[in-house]
């Protein structure tokens, strides 16, 4: 499938909380960048909201509230002052200078994500390597989803790949086709284990997207042989 609606049975899991971290980023983000989304997830949502209060209350222990404050004081506590590594760079050389700036842009493209990404992102620290002009930023993982930022060059591309399970690509900025079809931003790509594709960033713009599977990649071509032979 390409351009994938989400759809109703999606925004009714996310209305319940039943949906996986990654899974309600990813729907938290396309709601941000796409006005037609929000409005169908707020519908969703409202009628989600008759139905809970047409229910039954369940009643609450009578420690619960104690209970409640007594974890968020323990999550606090473990903090600390300690975080992950953030993007930095010295001055003074030219460069120094050059690095600073591109650290400045770096942290542009950082802040013009969704609310919700970006937080996550910011908490990351950086990009890692992924290929020629691809960069990806681990953001989050539960029970098995994972939700990752991946960031093409313009007119660079992720290598052919399958899939072991279900993948959901958001636009966030800039596009890309994959020989299926071409997507904005606030448009879903979908790929499934039947799907082997290479996304292709446009030309002229950064293409930033949020990923989420529930399964590896599975490259083939000469990636592909090595992937098979690392994981022997």
């Amino acid at each position: 499938m390409t351009n994938h609606p989400l759809g109703d049975e999606i925004y009714a899991a996310y209305a319940s909380g039943a949906l996986s971290g990654p899974m309600r980023l990813l729907l938290d983000a396309q709601s941000a960048v796409n006005v037609e989304v929000a409005r169908a997830r707020q519908t969703v949502e409202a009628a989600a909201g008759v139905l809970l209060e047409s229910e039954t209350p369940a009643e609450m222990a009578p420690n619960a509230l104690a209970t409640l404050f007594d974890i968020i004081d323990t999550e606090e506590a473990g903090l600390g002052e300690a975080g992950p590594a953030r993007f930095t760079a010295r001055t003074g050389s030219e460069t120094s200078r050059n690095a600073a700036q591109k650290a400045g842009q770096a942290i542009d493209e950082l802040l013009d994500l969704p609310g919700s990404v970006r937080d996550l992102a910011l908490e990351a620290g950086g990009w890692s390597f992924a290929g020629p002009g691809v960069r990806t930023m681990p953001l989050m993982t539960e029970d098995g989803a994972k939700a990752e930022l991946i960031r093409i060059e313009p007119g660079r591309g992720v290598p052919h790949h399958g899939h072991d399970g279900t993948e959901f690509t958001l636009v966030l900025s800039g596009g890309f086709s994959d020989g299926r079809g071409s997507y904005a931003p606030g448009d879903v790509c979908m790929a499934n284990p039947d799907t082997i594709h290479k996304p292709i960033a446009d030309e002229g713009e950064v293409c930033i997207v949020l990923a989420v599977t529930d399964g590896p990649l599975a490259f083939t071509g000469a990636l592909g042989w090595i992937q098979r032979a690392l994981s022997r």
